[in-house]
C-alpha cells in the first residue's frame, strides 16, 4: 500500500490532515494528523507537497524495542512495548512519525485500509494504491 497525492489538483485545503487527526487521536487538529500537506511560496508562485508514510521501514528497523511491527500492509506500533524513545521519529524521511501525548510513537497505517485522508479529500487527488 502506499498513499499517492496527485499535486496538480490539490488545493491544499488540509483536509486531509484534519480527517486524520480526528479519526486517529479524536481531535480536528492537522499537527496530531500522520501525513502533512505543505504549501509554500516561492519566486515561480504557490508551491504544495505532501508528506506521508511511504513504508521505507527505517522505523521499523530503528526501534530498539521492536514495538514497530510491519504486516505486509502497515505500519504498527505496540504502546505496551513503545518506551517513547523516539528513534522512529528521528530516522523518518519524510517527518511524519510523531510522539502522542502519552509519548508513544505515532505511525501512518493508513487506516488499515481504508485512510479517512482519502475518504475525504474534496478533490479526490489523494489515492491509496494497493500492490498486486
Amino acid at each position: 500500500m502506499r498513499l499517492v497525492l496527485n499535486i496538480e489538483e490539490c488545493t491544499g485545503c488540509k483536509l486531509c490532515e484534519l480527517a486524520c487527526s480526528a479519526k486517529n487521536e479524536g481531535v480536528f487538529n492537522p499537527k496530531k494528523a500522520r501525513l502533512k500537506i505543505i504549501d509554500y511560496y516561492t519566486d515561480k508562485g504557490r508551491e504544495i507537497t505532501g508528506k506521508f508514510c511511504t513504508l521505507c521501514k527505517k522505523c521499523l528497523e530503528a526501534c530498539p524495542t521492536e514495538a514497530i511491527t510491519f504486516n505486509d500492509e502497515w505500519l504498527t506500533v505496540d504502546d505496551e512495548l513503545c518506551t517513547g524513545c523516539g528513534e522512529c521519529v528521528d530516522v523518518c524521511p519524510q517527518g511524519v512519525i510523531f510522539l502522542n501525548d502519552e509519548d508513544k510513537s505515532t505511525i501512518c497505517n493508513f487506516c488499515e485500509g481504508n485512510p479517512y485522508c482519502v475518504e475525504w479529500c474534496p478533490r479526490e487527488c489523494l489515492k491509496l494504491e494497493v500492490a498486486e
